[in-house]
């Protein structure tokens, strides 16, 4: 984005009146106010580097303190500032691209999050991969991309893994605390827990387990936001409320995970997968653990073992089918919702009701509460083909937008 670019966008932008626009203007003046934070960004990232230099030789304070007085900057914000710097340090190529105005901050700011998760030896390996980033960046929303760049930075530490993964999570249950406080001017009480993944993956799949049952139990006219059933599901879980015990009878919830049969049996590699149904990893040896004592619940997508299409014998899915689903979605279907799997309501897309549409596998789909909303009151239109490409439509019959809905495990870029 040359200055004669930047000077005429912000001048369009000036000009126009919101009021008076339409769906194609007010898309032309959003892009052109995010290429032009682009090109501040790239700005500030270069001032950032100027004043780290200042402060190296006593000539200015530190750069975060900078930052923060003369840009009205908060501590976070300083911080992720000073991590694009570091990050553009060693790829220019990130830093032109963002200058130009071809990405937007938030793709730099999930290349260096997924390059900052990694030991500074893995570094390298994975800023090397940059050029396809970018390019994925081109065509991928900010949540894909933001997967796609911690995916890679998985692929990168299985490929160096080490057996050392027991000792990580060791590390992580010994940091792993609850802290409580009340909040003196709004009385209202904070309960803060911290956890390694793998007992963050037991309380999230109680909590949801809770949720989702007090969802199903609730008068038809009555609806709740996923928000409010989460807090329910949380105190019903943690006070041991019937509604969080599960179809088993135990109190003790039931965790889906998914992972291919070679990671478990030799250890993860480059396109495995060893996750919590809400995408968080767990290490191999924390899967085995919980396999020697759970029952092992096979999710099959295509073969035997599983009856998956139950026709219009029952309405709502059944649990070989939502753990089906999970294997494929991770989040709601709409293309830029991030709403986790488990707070979705599984959508006929052919309606129940409406269309006599049957409960086969073919015919559903992970929508949340609001996208549901927009589906049957809305107006909007969604339908799918058997191989899950998804077509959204606006109320006035205009297609928003086409595409795969399966999120759950893609190969790195």
């Amino acid at each position: 984005m040359t200055n004669d670019d930047a000077i005429t966008a912000f001048v369009a932008v000036l000009a126009l009146c919101p009021d008076d626009c339409d769906r194609d203007q007010i898309a032309a003046a959003v892009s052109d106010v995010r290429r032009l934070k682009s090109r501040l960004d790239a700005a500030q990232i270069g001032l950032t580097r100027r004043a780290k230099e200042l402060a190296e030789t006593g000539q200015a304070e530190p750069a975060e303190s900078l930052l923060g007085a003369a840009g009205g900057m908060d501590s976070k914000d300083a911080n992720t500032a000073r991590a694009r710097e570091e990050l553009c340090n060693q790829a220019a190529d990130v830093e032109d691209a963002l200058a130009d105005g071809e990405i937007a901050t938030a793709y730099v700011d999930a290349i260096a999050a997924a390059a900052n998760s990694l030991p500074e030896s893995l570094r390298p390996e994975f800023l090397a991969h940059r050029a396809r980033l970018l390019a994925a960046a081109s065509v991928l929303s900010v949540d894909a991309f933001r997967k796609r760049c911690r995916q890679l930075a998985r692929d990168i530490r299985a490929a160096h893994a080490d057996d050392g993964e027991d000792d990580e999570l060791s590390r992580q249950r010994r940091q792993s605390k609850i802290s409580q406080w009340v909040d003196k001017v709004t009385g209202m009480h904070h309960i803060h827990a911290e956890l390694d993944p793998e007992r963050a993956a037991k309380v999230t799949a109680a909590i949801n387990r809770a949720a989702n049952t007090i969802r199903s139990t609730l008068p038809a006219k009555e609806t709740r936001s996923w928000r409010e059933l989460e807090v329910d599901g949380y105190v019903a879980a943690i006070t041991g409320n019937n509604t969080s015990r599960t179809a088993s009878g135990s109190g003790v919830a039931e965790i889906q995970v998914l992972i291919d049969y070679q990671t478990l049996v030799h250890g993860l590699h480059e396109h495995g997968i060893a996750e919590t149904v809400d995408g968080v990893h767990l290490p191999v040896s924390a899967i085995r653990r919980l396999c020697c004592d759970a029952n092992i619940i096979p999710t099959v997508l295509d073969g035997e073992g599983r009856v998956l299409d139950v026709g219009r014998a029952k309405r709502t899915a059944t649990t070989e089918q939502r753990q089906a689903l999970a294997a494929m979605h991770a989040t709601c279907a709409h293309p830029h919702c991030n709403m986790p799997f488990d707070a979705c309501r599984i959508h006929h897309l052919n309606w129940w009701t409406r269309d006599l549409g049957p409960t086969d596998m073919d015919n559903l789909i992970p929508v949340c509460e609001h996208h549901h909303h927009h589906v049957h009151e809305g107006g909007w239109g969604l339908t799918m083909t058997p191989d899950r490409i998804a077509t959204w439509t606006r109320p006035d019959g205009t297609t928003y937008w086409t595409g795969s809905t399966i999120d759950r495990h893609q190969p790195a870029a």
